[in-house]
């Protein structure tokens, strides 16, 4: 990794300390010259994270699978050990108050150690239990959990999802009104041809996937018993069908997936209608990386060349694609490609200008935010196809169950009487009884 320089005090206070939308800067990284947006974290009304030093740049297939954890295979993001060897460190589990001079010495060299191994990365960290090793939160992949945790969690979901469900078929309830519903134009899809495309894509998807994997992926398929149907219309006047386990929520309040990339609540892809503009979106982490070969184009004076093709997931949630260096890697960073001197920035914002009419509102505000940034590589936002056609959910209409209930399942269970007494039973019951009728009769007497 390359060392950083930090500048001096009269060039710290030429460079801006917000974006031209006002999103400031990351203070850490002004002091060695380079302008990283700040970026909110999900739930936080703090500060943010700096999108190049705090948020996690390991890609998903960085993670380990429980097997190769229990193995002993190291951490992918710093190569230390995830599960301990041996016997622990005696500080660890223990307050700082109460190390001994050993113990303290021993924990300030494992900080220095980690230090080295991050030295730029202001992130949260964490350690495994019984394990003296600290790891970056921006770095190291989180720790795999048991199959057998994944399928305890599995069951506490859906077991009580399925019988909430299986209850409101039972009382006939479709759930509560809602603002939004209403009788949409148009005739819904016959329920048979619906059920029995669900039930093949269902059967596929299962077969796909290994054995052990299987009880998992049924949770999050479920049974068609359970999948009420409903009828969407969005912002664009486009209808839609939808299916959801249950009713306990409508459409609009649910998250959906589109095109293989989730939704913002409350919206759903309409391929039939784009935004003017595709719109740009930080990129909040990088999952997985493949391979794309681009030929050589003379306009570009670009050569053939094979780059880095990575799915990443962005700001808005959705999961688009971006092009970096074959060999470029999250934890790399991004690179500066030109200096933020004030006169070339200024010089390069006016070149800009004279072409600001022959390109669209969005483009020039993200080439203007390039320029101020001194053009990182590679870009840390991308453009999300995605936002150009999600369209926000305005009306619903509830169709029904996708198998309806039966007359014995929608009927409720007789009430079953009591059963009876034993003799044994009732001649204790007499007893008890005869004993307290002459406790009572005794202390009448004493009065």
């Amino acid at each position: 990794m390359a060392d950083r320089v930090l500048v001096s005090k009269s060039a710290l206070k030429k460079l801006p300390m917000t974006a031209a939308d006002g999103t400031p800067y990351c203070p850490k990284c002004r002091t060695y010259g380079e302008l990283n947006l700040m970026m909110a974290a999900a739930g936080s009304t703090g500060d943010g994270e700096c999108v190049a030093w705090s948020l996690p740049v390991y890609a998903e297939s960085d993670r380990l699978t429980y097997e190769q954890m229990v193995a002993g295979e190291p951490c992918r993001g710093c190569g230390q050990e995830l599960l301990a060897g041996g016997e622990p460190p005696s500080w660890v589990g223990k307050g700082s108050l109460f190390y001994t001079d050993d113990e303290r010495a021993a924990h300030d060299a494992a900080e220095r150690a980690f230090k080295q191994r991050h030295p730029f990365c202001h992130a949260l960290r964490w350690r495994m239990q019984g394990s003296g090793v600290t790891h970056c939160a921006r770095c190291c992949p989180p720790a795999p959990l048991s199959p057998g945790k994944w399928r305890q969690i599995s069951q506490l979901l859906t077991g009580a999802r399925d019988h909430r469900v299986q209850q409101a078929r039972r009382d006939g309830t479709k759930g509560d009104p809602h603002e939004l519903e209403r009788r949409l134009p148009g005739r819904a899809r016959p329920a048979a041809l619906v059920l029995r495309e669900y039930r093949q894509s269902r059967a596929a998807t299962l077969d796909a996937v290994d054995v052990g994997e299987r009880d998992l992926m049924a949770a999050s398929i479920p049974e068609a018993e359970l999948m009420f149907r409903w009828r969407i219309q969005l912002d664009c006047g486009d209808i839609v069908e939808l299916l959801t386990c249950g009713t306990e929520r409508v459409p609009s309040a649910m998250s959906w997936s589109w095109a293989g990339s989730p939704m913002r609540e409350g919206t759903y892809g309409c391929g039939g209608h784009r935004a003017a503009e595709t719109p740009y979106q930080q990129v909040r982490r990088y999952l997985r990386r493949s391979t794309l070969h681009l030929e050589a184009d003379e306009k570009l004076e670009r050569g053939p060349e094979t780059v880095g093709y990575w799915t990443v997931e962005l700001a808005c949630g959705h999961r688009e694609h971006q092009i970096t260096p074959l060999r470029w890697h999250p934890r790399d960073g991004h690179r500066q490609t030109q200096p933020n001197d004030p006169r070339e920035v200024a010089e390069r914002k006016s070149r800009l200008e004279a072409i600001k009419d022959s390109v669209g509102a969005l483009d020039y505000e993200h080439w203007i935010l390039q320029i101020e940034q001194g053009r990182l590589e590679p870009d840390p936002m991308t453009t999300c196809e995605t936002c150009s056609y999600e369209q926000p959910i305005i009306a619903f209409q509830r169709i029904g169950w996708l198998v309806p209930p039966t007359a014995a399942e929608a009927s409720p269970a007789p009430n079953q009487a009591p059963p009876q007494p034993t003799r044994s039973e009732l001649e204790h019951r007499v007893a008890v009884l005869e004993a307290e009728l002459a406790r009572l009769k005794g202390a009448r007497k004493h009065r």
